[in-house]
């Protein structure tokens, strides 16, 4: 009896850990994206970004969407992706294309990860990805399959 008490007790608090672990990963959501429609910037709420859309970045902007550089508009782009990585420092991004073909997410110099933090410079982006398409999108639908 006290093994079946002591298995339902881990499994609560198992559940309860990842609930709070998908919840805090929603904190990586950016509200709002600078994108560039009709030939003019606008401020348009994150949600509503579709792979295409041109989204404008600069230092301090939260990343709103899985993205792929396409200008680079200053000398340098540093991203902080360690929410992803794990990496204790700022990372540079490239326009160039990454010809790995299993690259890591340390390895796609020329993408940015939504939820991650531009940290030095100014670029144009196309969005490659939104949502559950994303790659934390992707580990918050892992911890959810993992949880049922």
């Amino acid at each position: 009896m006290l093994i079946l008490v002591a298995n339902a007790t881990v499994g609560v608090v198992t559940e309860r850990n990842a609930e709070q672990a998908i919840e805090e990963l929603k904190a990586y959501e950016a509200a709002a994206a600078t994108v560039l429609r009709d030939g003019l910037l606008q401020q348009v709420p994150a949600a509503e970004l579709v792979p295409g859309d041109i989204v404008e970045l600069t230092v301090g902007d939260q990343v709103p969407a899985d993205l792929r550089v396409v200008q680079l508009m200053s000398n340098l782009l540093r991203v902080d992706q360690s929410i992803l990585t794990g990496e204790s420092h700022s990372v540079e991004k490239h326009v160039e294309p990454v010809l790995l073909a299993k690259a890591v997410y340390q390895d796609k110099v020329n993408l940015l990860f939504s939820g991650t933090h531009v940290t030095s410079g100014h670029c144009r982006t196309v969005v490659v990805g939104t949502g559950a398409a994303t790659a934390i999108g992707k580990i918050r639908d892992a911890m959810t399959a993992s949880q049922e």
